[in-house]
C-alpha cells in the first residue's frame, strides 16, 4: 500500500523533528507493514515565532489533517496511518447488478465497485 504524507514545516527545531520522526515512522511501517509513505516536504520559509502562531508543522496523510502545531512521535505517525488503513479496509464493496440482452438471451453479472 502507498500513502502519502505531505508536512508543512517552518524554520524552528520542531518542524525538523517532525519531518525526521515522520522518516523513521515512514521506515519502520515499510519495514514492518509493508506499507510506503511517501514524504513531500513543503518549507513555508517562516520565522519560529510565525511557525508557532500558523500550528506548524502541519502532517497531512492521505489526505487528512493528522497532526498540527507539535512534532509527533514516530509510534504516533504509525498508529495513525494503521488506523487509516483499518478503516479503509473496513469499508464493503459495493456489488452493482448488471446485465446485457443479446439475441434474445440475458447474460448477468455483478459488478463490484
Amino acid at each position: 500500500m502507498l500513502l502519502e504524507a505531505i508536512v508543512f514545516i517552518g524554520l524552528d527545531d520542531t518542524s525538523n523533528r517532525a519531518l525526521e520522526n515522520l522518516r523513521e515512522a515512514s521506515e519502520a511501517l515499510v519495514r514492518d507493514y509493508g506499507v510506503k509513505l511517501v514524504i513531500v516536504p513543503v518549507n513555508m520559509w517562516l520565522d519560529p515565532i510565525n511557525s508557532s502562531i500558523k500550528s506548524l508543522p502541519m502532517i497531512v496523510i492521505n489526505g487528512f489533517k493528522a497532526f498540527s502545531g507539535y512534532a509527533p512521535t514516530p509510534s504516533e505517525i504509525e498508529e495513525y496511518v494503521l488506523k487509516i488503513i483499518r478503516l479503509k479496509n473496513r469499508r464493503e464493496e459495493l456489488q452493482l447488478p448488471a446485465g446485457t440482452i443479446h439475441s434474445e438471451i440475458l447474460t448477468a453479472s455483478a459488478l463490484a465497485t
